[in-house]
């Protein structure tokens, strides 16, 4: 049976993976990624126990172990960096959204 106009839709749609598993294929490294680099930071950090209080100009912080104050530069770090992939990511998706609804027409 020939295919009728529309049918390479529900064929394409079959072969293209739900969005959550999009998403998911995206993300997965970057969060294994950081999970290992804040286990290990955990397991290295954690014999850093001597109490230090930063001062920046007239403000001095209350004495905390110096291993909380690494983790929440690295959890700053991590938080700063992944914000600064988010504009090329919807960017990039954007892009892709618009040429595949070109494709779209194009093929109708």
């Amino acid at each position: 049976m020939p295919p009728t106009k529309g049918s390479w839709r529900l064929q394409a749609d079959k072969d293209q993976p739900s969005r959550a598993k999009r998403v998911w294929r995206l993300f997965w490294r970057p969060l294994v990624l950081l999970a290992a680099t804040a286990l290990f930071l955990f397991a290295v950090i954690a014999v850093n126990q001597e109490q230090v209080s930063i001062r920046f100009l007239t403000w001095r912080s209350p004495e905390w172990s110096l291993y909380w104050w690494l983790l929440i530069a690295f959890l700053a770090g991590a938080a700063v960096g992944a914000a600064a992939l988010l504009p090329g990511r919807a960017k990039g998706a954007l892009h892709i959204r618009r040429l595949r609804k070109a494709l779209d027409q194009a093929k109708d």
